[in-house]
């Protein structure tokens, strides 16, 4: 992050343009060298968030955040009486939405010379950017990727500590691809990050939903709850409505999205989907179909296994072809990328049979490959194996009881339908390097 904070200044007053706020009077011409929300992360002459989060509160860290050289602190709260004369008080109405405006003020509204394409759902969100990604690369232009696995720019790879970043991190990368002369942007769209606003004031050119099942209830509290936090996505988050919106109605959510999102294509395998297969082979070593889109026919050939996929891949075609990009492209990008760290993964080591390593962070997750772990244990004579795990830190179920009984439901799709299988003790989502042959 300090890479991408270099150089940068901006007026207080500026930062704040377009942001419900009382800036003081007179503190508007105070120079800002950087925009953070974690006390541990302050440079000199930062603006420092101090945030209400589900676990600690950011007003906790506010003297740290000064001792390490913060001269403005914004808050919801009203300024303690302890607080310094010479660091500068702003109280904000919203503060996640506060944040987000002024890193994008800050960065110089990246997200505006940018085309957005953000991928939400409980399943297929790393797979599904992993192809929208490795399209855009095929038509040769320079691009960004963020979610589970890292966080993806032209100037290289950094850890990813959430699905979705902070939106004052998120805005840092989208400058770091304009710099760099990209021209677009891929991330997936937690729940989380929606609910926390960690979007807003971004404009996307494809909006994806894949599909939606029980996960993160700690979080949201009920169904429907989560179901809105996937909503916001396509009313638009402070930007306008997505220009796209790329549908699964095959999913009962994906239909009742269709009835309510604007300049909707929808996707799936049961009738009446506008990109679909009316077929498609399964082997060990991909896949292959005829896409039927709105765009003509394109003939897919993937490395990527199992029947999800098809969905993963129809899904990416609908968010590219949203980008305008020529089915040839779509089709050599889709072609190009062998596999997706961790998800339904073959391991060739040389061992006299097949292994195959799959993070699903819900039992859903995992019954959704049971069509091709069947297929495995019909045509893989000497059998086969499955490393599984699943996120156990997501929060779908807090008392033992309810941990004991979700974890036989998770294990159970890949017991039914694999002859070994492997269970990691530790959360996946800690250990997916190790994944990587």
């Amino acid at each position: 992050m300090l890479d991408r904070i270099a150089g940068r200044s901006s007026k207080l007053s500026a930062l704040f343009a377009g942001v419900e706020a009382s800036v003081p009077a007179g503190a508007g011409d105070l120079d800002i060298r950087q925009v953070a929300c974690d006390s541990r992360k302050v440079q000199p002459r930062a603006l420092f968030f101090a945030l209400h989060g589900a676990k600690a509160d950011g007003n906790a860290f506010i003297r740290d955040a000064v001792s390490r050289g913060a001269v403005a602190i914004a808050s919801e709260d009203a300024a303690p009486a302890t607080m310094p004369s010479t660091v500068v008080w702003i109280r904000v109405t919203h503060a996640r939405k506060a944040l987000a405006i002024t890193a994008a003020n800050f960065f110089g509204h990246p997200a505006r010379e940018l085309q957005l394409v953000a991928v939400t759902g409980t399943n297929g969100k790393t797979t599904t950017t992993s192809l929208v990604d490795a399209i855009i690369k095929a038509s040769g232009v320079k691009t960004g990727l963020f979610g589970t696995i890292s966080y993806h720019t032209p100037l290289g790879d950094y850890p990813a500590p959430n699905t979705t970043p902070e939106s004052v991190d998120l805005q840092g990368f989208l400058a770091e691809i304009r710099d760099a002369g990209g021209r677009y942007g891929v991330l997936e769209a937690s729940s989380h990050s929606l609910a926390m606003d960690r979007l807003w004031g971004c404009h996307f050119a494809a909006a994806v939903f894949t599909n939606l099942t029980r996960e993160h209830m700690d979080f949201h509290k009920t169904f429907e709850d989560y179901f809105a936090a996937k909503l916001r996505l396509f009313e638009g988050t402070g930007a306008g409505t997505p220009d796209t919106a790329v549908l699964n109605i095959d999913d009962e959510y994906g239909k009742r999205l269709a009835d309510l999102a604007k300049n909707a294509v929808t996707y799936g395998l049961n009738s009446g989907a506008q990109l679909t297969t009316k077929k498609f082979q399964l082997t060990f070593s991909g896949l292959s179909f005829t896409a039927q889109t709105l765009n003509g026919k394109i003939d897919i050939e993937s490395p990527l296994v199992g029947r999800i996929n098809v969905y993963n891949i129809l899904a990416a075609i609908g968010a590219a072809q949203a980008l305008a990009l020529p089915n040839d492209v779509i089709a050599t990008g889709i072609r190009n990328l062998k596999n997706v760290s961790g998800r339904f993964q073959p391991m060739a080591m040389g061992q006299p049979f097949l292994v195959v390593v799959d993070y699903a962070h819900t039992g859903a997750g995992a019954e959704s490959q049971r069509p091709h772990h069947h297929a495995l244990r019909l045509r893989r004579t000497k059998g086969s194996h499955q490393a599984s795990s699943h996120g156990r830190s997501r929060g779908e179920a807090q008392r033992p009881h309810d941990i004991v009984q979700r974890q036989s439901q998770e294990r159970r799709p890949a017991e039914n339908y694999q002859r070994h299988c492997g269970w990691p003790a530790k959360n996946a989502r800690q250990i997916h390097d190790r994944a990587r042959p």
